[in-house]
């Protein structure tokens, strides 16, 4: 292998693990998540991510939503962006997936405890979109 290949190899190996990953939580809301990802993506990008969790997760249950949060939900989905939930955010918030506003899906992260602990609707959940967004949403 020449020097070049090789040194393209190493870039790729340290390229981030959550691309277009935008997370709304821990102090940044769902609006300035949806900012951020429309802010700093560029023509050639890959459709942003948006993954919602703790209290920022509350404000996605359809009987909870204000209409100015369903309406920002479907600019982003119209725009080619994926809203994600981590299930461990839903279930501490008493919420189900078929609680979500439509557009919402619903994802679980790496599974570090026992797993016989988990509802089967989280069982059933797919995996987050990608390595970083399955370890924020890493269950206990």
């Amino acid at each position: 292998m020449g020097v070049a290949p090789l040194m393209l190899a190493l870039a790729l190996a340290a390229a981030p693990l959550g691309p277009n990953l935008f997370v709304a939580g821990d102090g940044f809301t769902l609006e300035q998540a949806m900012a951020d990802a429309q802010a700093q993506r560029t023509p050639e990008d890959p459709p942003p991510k948006i993954l919602v969790t703790g209290d920022q997760a509350a404000r996605l249950a359809a009987a909870r939503a204000t209409p100015d949060t369903i309406e920002l939900i479907r600019r982003a989905r119209r725009g080619g962006a994926g809203i994600y939930v981590c299930g461990k955010d839903l279930k501490a918030h008493g919420l189900r997936p078929g609680d979500l506003v439509p557009g919402v899906i619903a994802v679980r992260g790496y599974v570090s405890g026992d797993p016989s602990r988990a509802e089967d609707w989280e069982r059933r959940l797919p995996p987050a979109p990608d390595r970083k967004s399955m370890a924020i949403c890493a269950s206990d």
